[in-house]
Parts: structure tokens; C-alpha cells; sequence
């Protein structure tokens, strides 16, 4: 065995570089075409116009006819799992009970206590028939 390895030509070099590329690129293309997975599904009914409702880790919300949204219920403040929809001063919010930062279910938007950041929202709430699905 020599000390010196074997020089790859240029030829060598590209090829390898291209095999590289295609297999990155194949890659990013199959997680793109993977489609987004529904995390949580609940019934219209069960979310009232103006409330909202917490299922598999995320807080759905009915804001207006025809309109859902839905936000992570880890509180970005302390990592705090948000339990509990109340109405806090008129306004329907989601409440972190770590440290009682409070959450506009509308928006995710922070409405009282220490967090300076919205909660996470889903990619995408979509209606199917009787349901709201929620996917990430």
C-alpha cells in the first residue's frame, strides 16, 4: 500500500460531484411531493363560531363562518403545553398555564402575560365535508 493515495482525475471529480447533486436533489424532490399530513381532525360542530377547541396538540380555532384557524399549543414563552380556551376581557384565548400568557385564538397573537412571540401556526386548515383538518 502506498503513502500517497491514488489522484482522481477531473472527470472522476465531476462525475462524483453530479451523482452527488442528482441524489440531494432527488431527494428535496420526494419530501416536496411527499404531501403534508393531517395532525388533527375535529368536527364543525364542536368548534363554535367565536371559539375554539384544543385536540392532538394544536388549539383550532372558528374565529368567523366558514373560517378555522389552528396554532401549536407549545407556548413559545417557556415551552409551557397550552390547556385551557377562556374568555379573557371579551376575547377568546388560548391561556399557557406556566406562566398564564394568553393567546388570541383569531390570530396566535400574544393578548396578555410575559411572551413576546405568537404561538406557531399549522401550514394549512382546510374543511373536508364535517370536518377541520389541521396539517404540517
Amino acid at each position: 500500500m502506498s503513502a500517497h493515495p491514488t489522484p482522481c482525475s477531473r472527470r472522476q471529480f465531476f462525475r462524483g460531484v453530479a451523482l452527488a447533486t442528482a441524489a440531494t436533489a432527488s431527494g428535496a424532490l420526494l419530501a416536496a411531493c411527499a404531501g403534508e399530513e393531517v395532525v388533527a381532525k375535529a368536527s364543525k360542530t364542536d368548534i363554535p363560531v367565536g371559539g375554539a377547541t384544543i385536540i392532538d396538540g394544536w388549539v383550532i380555532g372558528h374565529p368567523a363562518e366558514s373560517e378555522f384557524t389552528a396554532f401549536s399549543t407549545a407556548c413559545p414563552h417557556a415551552g409551557g403545553t397550552i390547556d385551557k380556551i377562556e374568555d379573557f376581557q371579551g376575547t377568546t384565548v388560548a391561556t399557557c398555564p406556566k406562566h398564564y400568557s394568553r393567546f388570541d385564538v383569531s390570530t396566535g397573537d400574544v393578548v396578555d402575560g410575559p411572551s413576546r412571540k405568537p404561538l406557531t401556526a399549522a401550514k394549512s386548515v382546510s374543511v373536508s365535508g364535517d370536518s377541520v383538518e389541521v396539517t404540517n
